[in-house]
């Protein structure tokens, strides 16, 4: 019988990357939360020294340190391109990347949109706009569907936001998820 295994291979850093990833997320989480904002110098920096540390000994190996920040851009791209988070939220994953390499930040990417997925969900709760939230949605496939009708790129300033969030805190939770996983859980 054919067994496929989708969990990827165990993850192989230093101790000392890992702590350096851990100082990173907790810095991103509490500064995003202050000002919705993430710094390149934490983001970039944090993306070069995960880069540097893939080198160490027993380090995942430049090039998978670079596939996997490259993974972490990419895929999160199109939601900046659509307005859904910030230049600064990609660059972090781009960082989270760098450390955890490919197919890790797959995994890291995954828990990351659930966890804001939650937080979104809860955000609406609390501010007691659901029902906005949900018609944001409905308009969002709508626009995003005529606008790839039309080859063009869709107008989502018409959609009137419920709030902003941080998430760079889902970014921080979503690796921790992923993290518990790889270390504890499996």
């Amino acid at each position: 019988m054919l067994q496929l295994n989708l969990i990827p291979h165990a993850l192989t850093q230093p101790v000392v990357a890992l702590l350096v990833l851990d100082a990173m997320l907790l810095a991103a989480a509490v500064i995003d939360w202050r000002t919705f904002r993430l710094p390149n110098w934490l983001t970039l920096g944090g993306a070069a020294v995960g880069l540097t540390m893939s080198v160490l000994p027993e380090g995942i190996g430049f090039f998978e340190s670079l596939l996997g920040a490259g993974t972490g851009l990419i895929v999160l791209l199109p939601l900046y391109a659509m307005g859904m988070t910030g230049a600064g939220d990609i660059k972090l994953m781009a960082a989270v990347g760098a450390f955890l390499g490919l197919p890790h930040v797959l995994f890291a990417i995954l828990c990351t949109l659930i966890v804001g997925g939650i937080v979104a969900i809860g955000f609406a709760m609390w501010r007691r706009s659901v029902a906005r939230m949900v018609l944001n949605a409905r308009d969002l496939m709508q626009l995003t569907a005529l606008a790839a009708v039309h080859g063009e790129r869709p107008q989502l300033g018409l959609i009137s936001s419920i709030g902003r969030l941080p998430y760079g805190i889902c970014v921080c939770a979503g690796t921790y998820a992923w993290l518990l996983w790889v270390y504890v859980i499996h």
